[in-house]
């Protein structure tokens, strides 16, 4: 059982005892054993360090909710924490015997204590992939290429844990894409003692904002882009970049690998702050130095890429659809050329990437030849990537069905709306995850954007309508819920699937 003065080595900047049995500099002789750690005062036991502070992890079976620690620290007491780590303002009940520590953040030193608790050994590769869009998808197909190079590894985020088997080492979360920092480092030494040594993050802005990722030791960093979302929690987009540039201003270390998107909007400032941390830079992209696509020829199978890295050309197959998923792959591939796989190996196995869960997913044929594919765009610039990369095998006539989300920024709403009309030839406008926000509401803020659209409340009748309506060469995209095998209404999870729901009506509509 590890000592408190073992935690927090190295760490005593900022940090000082408030009240307890030892001041900071007894701790060494005090010898207090911690025998866990937790942010959640429910699962505190004997001996355990408990830190009290805001975050989306104070409550395990609420996770995502936004909860104050330190309005639970009695709870955590009588549980049996011997040892609270706490805000400068924070107080224990009279009478507590517990030791009290003070620190202005927290949540910044949590992962870095959880690192010493947990400690060697280590992944030896561990990347963190931030961006508004191509996160799931990167850390996939960076899986992907590993495994296809003969290297052990896992992917984590929405689809949960994901080793290369397909086993899971970590049940998807339906709220929080990054588990929470005990869970994430208790992950980390299991994979390395089962010698896993390539790992692919998801990278959250929520996760970032609560230090979820401090401390992990990563040592590659990639940012896709940066598009409207979120704004409900980060108010502006300015702020929405400052916490994403957290990975690379104060997670990596100086001299980290920084993979950059330089086809994104703000790529010219996180190239600059990746500059000022002495980062290693490789860019990719149409417009990327390092890693930059040449040229894309449609192939009935997806895509034949062109490619000049660091100087040489090479030629791969990519067996996906669209833009948005060529530019996934190159950061994919970045990322694990930065890990050591060498470039040849690394091309070669571009070929063998396939489609991620509820991304651009085909799920159902219809009897007259019409394609359903299912996406989890759920953004205005997703959505139009997704209509993009569906008009670029649609022959016939494309439609989308798709809703927003209840209680989360609002303004995107109409701009989703915009986009869908712009790019569809048909635009249905059903529900989302309205939470427990009026249905009505959201629909109509959509068909603000999209005044043309059809509005159908009903999810499956929604989709059903789409799909009776297709003729050979036609596509309807299914957006906003992707691989979720639920739907939000209400304040419930009700179970739904759009893949299970359009394979069904696809079905029923061939028997006729």
């Amino acid at each position: 059982m590890p000592t408190l003065d073992k935690l927090l080595a190295g760490l005593t900047t900022d940090l000082s005892v408030a009240s307890g049995p030892a001041s900071l500099s007894e701790l060494e002789t005090a010898q207090i054993d911690i025998a866990g750690i937790t942010t959640d005062p429910e699962l505190c036991q004997q001996n355990f360090l408990y830190v009290a502070e805001e975050s989306e992890t104070v409550d395990s079976t609420r996770y995502g909710v936004r909860l104050d620690g330190r309005d639970y620290i009695n709870r955590a007491l009588e549980n049996g924490a011997t040892v609270v780590l706490s805000t400068p303002e924070t107080k224990l009940p009279d009478g507590s015997k517990a030791l009290l520590l003070h620190h202005p953040v927290p949540l910044s030193i949590l992962g870095p204590i959880c690192s010493a608790f947990y400690g060697e050994p280590k992944p030896e590769n561990i990347a963190l992939i931030t961006g508004t869009n191509g996160k799931t998808s990167t850390v996939n197909f960076c899986k992907m290429l590993w495994s296809a190079a003969g290297l052990e590894s896992c992917s984590v985020g929405n689809l949960g844990g994901v080793l290369t088997d397909g086993t899971l080492i970590w049940d998807r979360d339906p709220t929080l894409s990054v588990p929470e920092t005990v869970t994430l480092h208790t992950m980390l030494n299991m994979l390395a003692l089962r010698h896993i040594n390539h790992v692919a993050f998801e990278a959250t802005s929520h996760a970032i904002f609560d230090y979820r990722l401090h401390g992990v030791a990563a040592n590659i960093g990639a940012f896709t882009n940066l598009t409207r979302d979120h704004l409900d929690f980060h108010s502006t987009m300015d702020e929405y970049f400052r916490v994403k540039m957290m990975l690379f201003n104060n997670i990596l270390e100086p001299g980290s690998h920084a993979i950059l998107n330089a086809d994104a909007e703000w790529f010219a400032p996180a190239l600059a702050i990746c500059r000022a941390r002495n980062h290693k830079i490789i860019t990719y992209g149409a417009q990327g130095e390092d890693v930059r696509l040449v040229k894309s020829v449609p192939q009935p199978l997806g895509q034949r890429l062109t490619l000049s890295i660091f100087g040489k050309t090479y030629e791969c197959n990519l067996n996906l659809f669209g833009e948005f998923q060529a530019s996934n792959a190159l950061c994919a591939l970045s990322i694990v050329i930065a890990s050591g796989v060498d470039v040849e190996t690394a091309v070669a196995n571009m070929e063998k990437l396939s489609e991620v869960e509820g991304r651009l997913n085909l799920v159902a044929t219809s009897a007259t030849g019409g394609k359903v594919i299912v996406d989890y765009a759920h953004s205005p610039d997703a959505i139009r990537a997704a209509l993009e990369a569906c008009r670029s095998f649609t022959t016939g006539k494309l439609t989308i069905v798709f809703g927003c989300n209840g209680e989360r920024d609002l303004g995107k709403r109409k701009d989703m709306g915009a986009v869908a009309q712009a790019l569809a030839d048909n635009v249905i406008v059903t529900d989302g995850h309205p939470r427990s926000e009026d249905p009505a509401t959201i629909r109509r803020d959509v068909l603000e954007g999209a005044p043309k659209a059809r509005e159908i409340a009903g999810r499956s009748e929604a989709i059903a309508e789409a799909i009776s309506n297709l003729a050979n060469g036609d596509t309807v995209l299914i957006a906003g819920l992707g691989h979720e095998n639920f739907q939000s209404i209400g304040g419930k999870n009700l179970p739904y699937s759009d893949r299970e729901t359009a394979q069904k009506i696809a079905a029923s509509l061939t028997r006729r």
